[in-house]
């Protein structure tokens, strides 16, 4: 088994999406997403260096910590001083 790297085909309104799908060699490559349906290709990844690979990946979007309201008031403060230069 290998591991290929799939992408969403491009669609007005909604970002492209890579994920990776484990595959034996001998297998056709998918058009649509196997769970999802969503019309996909392969796509060619040059180089084996697992930091470039992996720059390409996208990964779920991690949401920084929320400020609690004291830490949003002190933040705006120091910015009120700031645009008075």
């Amino acid at each position: 088994m290998i591991t290929y790297v799939y992408e969403t085909l491009p669609r007005a309104g909604k970002a492209v999406r890579r994920f990776e799908i484990l595959q034996s060699i001998k297998d056709a490559p998918l058009t649509k997403h196997p769970k999802t349906g969503e019309p996909i290709r392969r796509v060619i990844i040059l180089g084996a260096d697992p930091f470039v690979r992996a720059a390409t990946i996208e990964l779920p979007e991690r949401r920084p910590p929320k400020r609690s309201r004291r830490q949003q008031r002190e933040h705006d403060h120091h910015h009120d001083h700031d645009h008075h230069h």
